[in-house]
């Protein structure tokens, strides 16, 4: 191999085409033990565009590594993941270094030190998801390592399993009650917070955006469908993926008045929705989600916010995504479309909320149940306890679909035909409760007129019908009070 002269050793590095990096300026990044994204031409919010590998004792094992989230990164994940990689294997590679200290290539990953790592994982204090996070790590990096051959040494039967991963229980979102979002989402309180980052709290609220997500929109993310309803266009960093969704009123009135204090304090023009209001010598850059937090959590306190008790609460940025799922669900959203608005990746995702939906609305049905009424006005009773508890369960909820009544609901199951059509108050199936007591009295009401107006017009029969309705109401009517008094006493 020649030697290179003076002058093309000092020569400028080459350029990509299309403007890209510059190809040494790269490689010398990627070289590095430390990976910043810009560097690499990757798109990273700020506090989050740092890599580091240099946890990793072994020269080896943290080579090999930075070949692996290289290939990574270049079909597409998330620097973010990347940075979870790292973690991973600073953490298993400080394992070797403990145990095998001497190790000085890959033959040390057997199959029986991966045992004993899983052993050593069970007995550090890492949450469950933490030790399940960092085995997944481990795991891709060794079925892809079979592949590449990054340290060609390991042994074939080195190799991470699914059971061999920690069960991680799924918690249920962490919603935030109505009663606190009332607080969150008054005009007043909003008021109270500088423009920009009273418009991203909104979006996220409206929207149910990863917060990340929401920091990093584009300027003009909106797009109008056909019918000129504005809708969002963005791109979902978690699942590297461009997404379209509808727009609330009150989402696209935020954004558009954003895009106004963008065009006044940015006269030079931005690429970011919610550019940091901090300065920055290399330009704008997108609200990061530390300042977010932030804010946030001094406006909660400015606001005293608290729950219905009068204690003081906390909400976090993705607690608002956590409360629009559930309360798209909780007003009957197709779970699928629900998966579509929140942009998860999979059903199973989505499907967690509709378990929080089954368990707090069977809650209610199981109270609501106990405080039933005929029209006889006799208390139905039921035992949420029985073998039978949860077919009902089930035929209430079916039987709500098919047959919603202004005054209680329809007892019989849906699959079977109706013999009292528009007769519900004389039809032994009807069942009501305590919160239709006043449409009840209303109707008792209206029902008195009816009688007295059939009986000055001789029609004997019409009365009879509007007496047997009227003996109805006045029992449930009485029977309801009686289990709304009770209920509130207790």
């Amino acid at each position: 191999m020649s030697t290179p002269s003076p002058a093309e050793r000092h020569a400028p590095p080459l350029r990509l085409l299309d403007g890209g990096l510059e190809v040494a300026a790269v490689e010398a990044e990627y070289a590095s033990d430390r990976w910043r994204a810009a560097l690499i031409g990757i798109d990273a919010l700020r506090g989050r565009d740092l890599v580091r590998f240099d946890g990793i004792p072994q020269p080896w094992l943290r080579q090999a590594t930075k070949n692996w989230c290289r290939w990574r990164l270049a079909t597409g994940l998330a620097f973010g993941s990347i940075s979870a990689f790292a973690l991973a294997m600073s953490r298993f590679g400080q394992f070797v270094a403990a145990c095998e200290p001497d190790a000085g290539d890959g033959s040390v990953i057997t199959r029986e030190l991966l045992e004993r790592y899983l052993s050593w994982l069970r007995a550090t204090p890492l949450a469950a998801n933490s030790r399940a996070l960092s085995l997944i790590s481990l795991r891709g990096f060794l079925e892809h390592n079979r592949r590449h051959g990054w340290l060609a040494e390991i042994p074939a039967e080195a190799a991470i399993y699914q059971d061999d991963l920690p069960h991680r229980d799924k918690p249920l979102p962490r919603y935030v009650s109505e009663f606190v979002m009332a607080q969150l989402e008054d005009e007043a309180n909003l008021a109270k917070l500088e423009p920009t980052l009273r418009h991203l709290i909104v979006v996220l609220m409206e929207t149910g955006l990863r917060a990340t997500d929401a920091c990093g929109l584009p300027f003009n993310p909106l797009v109008d469908d056909s019918v000129g309803w504005p809708c969002l266009r963005f791109h979902a960093r978690k699942v590297n993926a461009d997404q379209l969704v509808p727009l609330s009123g009150r989402a696209a009135v935020a954004i558009r008045d954003q895009q106004a204090v963008v065009r006044a304090d940015w006269p030079a023009a931005t690429r970011w929705l919610f550019p940091d209001p901090r300065r920055s010598p290399d330009g704008p850059r997108p609200f990061g989600y530390d300042s977010l937090a932030r804010g946030l959590k001094s406006w909660q306190y400015r606001i005293r916010l608290h729950d219905n008790g009068g204690n003081q609460v906390r909400v976090s940025p993705h607690q608002f995504r956590h409360t629009l799922g559930t309360r798209l669900i909780n007003t009957g959203v197709p779970q699928h479309i629900v998966q579509r608005v929140l942009g998860h990746a999979s059903p199973g995702m989505t499907a967690v909320y509709a378990q929080l939906h089954d368990t707090t609305i069977r809650q209610a049905f199981d109270r609501y149940q106990q405080l039933r009424v005929d029209i006889a006005g006799e208390v139905l009773s039921f035992d949420p306890n029985s073998p039978t508890a949860p077919a009902e369960w089930i035929k209430h909820n079916l039987s709500r679909i098919q047959a919603s009544l202004p005054n209680g609901y329809c007892g019989r199951p849906p699959q079977q035909d109706c013999p009292h059509p528009n007769a519900c108050l004389t039809c032994p199936d009807f069942q009501t409760t305590v919160e239709f007591v006043d449409v009840h009295r209303e109707q008792a009401e209206r029902n008195r007129v009816l009688i007295a107006v059939a009986e000055a017009n001789g029609q004997f029969r019409l009365v009879d019908n509007h007496k047997r309705v009227q003996a109805s109401l006045d029992r449930i009517t009485t029977a309801l009070e009686g289990l709304a008094s009770d209920d509130h006493d207790g």
